[in-house]
């Protein structure tokens, strides 16, 4: 093939003057500047929803915690095994239909990721409980609410980045 009679790739019309190289350089910073807006009136409503829907969750998992410790008078870490499985349950629900609006087609799929990353948060808390409450003596719903407030800021992130995440949305449907 002979390289004489091509012409050059022609991607977009170059700006003739410095006038005009402005003018779409600031064209191209308002529409960036818009699409950034956007993204970020988006977290920040979802963010809203996280934290209005999740204390649902949180007032299951103290509430069944409480019930069951102070209650039934049910060792701590049992307590918080069943307070971790009916929040988790709820949480499910609410952060997939309330809070990430997904939709998807393996919803139980979903839920074992979810249950997955709720573990690590778990084991987080259970060792926040196990210092709080058998080290160092701490009320035992005060040192709850501390460890389940440290994994509401995991719980957060794993789902949004890793069970709702609109890039798998897309690629499993």
């Amino acid at each position: 093939m002979e390289m004489d009679n091509q012409t050059p790739l022609q991607h977009h019309r170059y700006p003739a003057t410095e006038s005009e190289y402005e003018a779409e350089l600031t064209e191209t910073e308002n529409e960036f500047a818009e699409q950034l807006e956007a993204v970020e009136e988006k977290a920040h409503k979802e963010i809203q929803r996280y934290l209005l829907w999740g204390s649902l969750g949180v007032v299951v998992n103290i509430s069944v915690f409480y019930l069951f410790n102070n209650i039934f008078g049910v060792e701590y870490q049992i307590s918080n095994l069943i307070a971790w499985v009916f929040s988790v349950q709820a949480s499910f629900w609410i952060d997939k239909k309330l809070v990430f609006k997904h939709a998807s087609a393996h919803p139980f799929r979903d839920m074992g990721k979810f249950y997955g990353t709720r573990v690590f948060t778990y084991v987080l808390e259970a060792l926040i409980l196990y210092v709080g409450i058998s080290l160092l003596s701490f009320h035992a719903t005060i040192t709850k609410v501390i460890g389940h407030g440290l994994a509401i800021f995991g719980n957060y992130f794993f789902s949004k980045w890793f069970i709702f995440n609109k890039k798998t949305q897309k690629t499993t449907n």
